[in-house]
């Protein structure tokens, strides 16, 4: 059987080079940076697979699209009981999404979100100014965006509806069934399945180049990029986790990817894991084209979208130039001209930042009460950042009834 290579996957050869970078990463994780035969044909593969479950569940809903949506909205949000009468498809993929993994601890759960509450509104500065950013340098994830129209959307609706999910995961027990982040997860992946199916049944798409829409490894990527990208941004800015911060960080990101459908081989337990993933995305994304530079561009923008409350001008352009010197500290200004953005003279902001959290985040760990407040007030703050998009928030990334 013949195996069929997207274009966007360089050849085999061409990821066994050596240099500095793979040198180093190989010396740190103690093992090798480059994929071995078997783990590039897995990454083959990976591009070529969807989410094969919830797969199932929308070939089913087309039979009839808007009843059995409407069926399928029923079990998400009350529960597969409150059917009218039994829907085998509904109750397999429900049984599994309910089940508990066997390697899920809730205690590295519950650290995981004190954690992220501490962060405060790092994680949100991290996210925007360097995941997004720097994902938008790779157009594999840009396709679907550019296909669906989602390129014309602002990026102020983007954001409030990332963000909605992301607050909504990460509140106290969100994860649980029929809580908020328990639903928007599982909304958001039905959502993936349903745009994979229209791309793939359009005649657009480019399979040959691209893979399947929203494959396994870009979604394994997109995880990262809350999970492992977050921890090493939050070094860059001067807050340095601890060995069980970091595995209980990962650990949370772990069981929300697999909600999200992502098969468990993508799913990291160990920092370097996500290291050397990150690596291998060089391989499997061609260069930075037109939408990495509308995209960019687009984001760049979005705080003249903000509804700030008081001199809304002039928090509006200075947010602008904050999180344009943040994307500088983190990419440098050769990225920044791929992304279409204008070059800062200095990364200021990013320096008060780096200064401001090694006196902060340094004395909570001696500081009980420090360490409190950084909790309290920076999940505070987290939410605030709703408040910014107003009903864009509160109406488009609303995924919970």
């Amino acid at each position: 059987m013949t195996t069929h290579f997207n274009t966007r996957l360089a050849s085999f050869q061409a990821t066994q080079q050596s240099n500095l970078l793979s040198f180093l990463l190989s010396h740190l994780t103690g093992q090798a940076a480059q994929p071995n035969y078997a783990q590039y044909l897995a990454l083959n593969k990976a591009l070529q697979c969807g989410d094969p479950q919830m797969e199932k569940v929308l070939t089913w809903m087309m039979q009839n699209p808007k009843q059995h949506r409407e069926y399928f909205e029923i079990a998400l949000f009350k529960g597969v009981e409150q059917l009218p009468f039994p829907i085998p498809e509904l109750e397999h993929f429900f049984k599994h999404v309910e089940q508990i993994p066997p390697w899920l601890e809730p205690e590295k759960i519950q650290q995981a979100l004190e954690f992220t509450y501490r962060l405060g509104i790092n994680n949100g500065f991290i996210l925007r100014d360097l995941s997004l950013m720097v994902g938008y340098l790779f157009p594999g994830f840009n396709q679907p965006l550019m296909l669906t129209g989602a390129l014309n959307k602002q990026a102020g609706t983007r954001l409030a509806e990332t963000t909605k999910w992301w607050v909504d995961i990460t509140e106290e027990c969100g994860l649980e069934r029929l809580h908020a982040g328990f639903t928007s997860t599982i909304y958001v992946r039905f959502i993936h399945a349903l745009v994979r199916h229209q791309l793939q049944k359009g005649k657009d798409w480019d399979f040959a180049t691209w893979g399947v829409p929203m494959n396994q490894f870009d979604l394994a990527m997109t995880n990262l990029a809350f999970s492992s990208v977050v921890l090493l941004g939050i070094r860059a800015l001067g807050i340095f986790p601890s060995k069980q911060e970091t595995e209980s960080f990962l650990h949370f990101w772990r069981y929300v990817g697999w909600l999200m459908g992502i098969d468990e081989k993508w799913l990291i337990e160990k920092e370097s894991d996500g290291w050397k993933l990150l690596y291998w995305m060089q391989f499997v994304h061609p260069q930075s084209d037109a939408s990495s530079m509308a995209l960019g561009a687009s984001l760049s923008k979005e705080p003249f979208e903000r509804q700030y409350k008081y001199l809304r001008p002039l928090q509006q352009k200075l947010a602008y130039r904050q999180h344009l010197e943040l994307t500088q500290f983190f990419i440098g200004k050769k990225r920044m001209h791929k992304l279409g953005l204008k070059p800062q003279s200095a990364a200021w902001f990013a320096y008060y930042l780096l200064a401001r959290n090694l006196v902060l985040y340094s004395g909570a760990k001696h500081v009980p009460s420090l360490n409190q407040k950084l909790q309290q007030k920076g999940r505070a703050i987290q939410k605030l950042g709703l408040a910014l998009y107003q009903s864009k928030a509160k109406q488009l990334a609303s995924m919970h009834q």
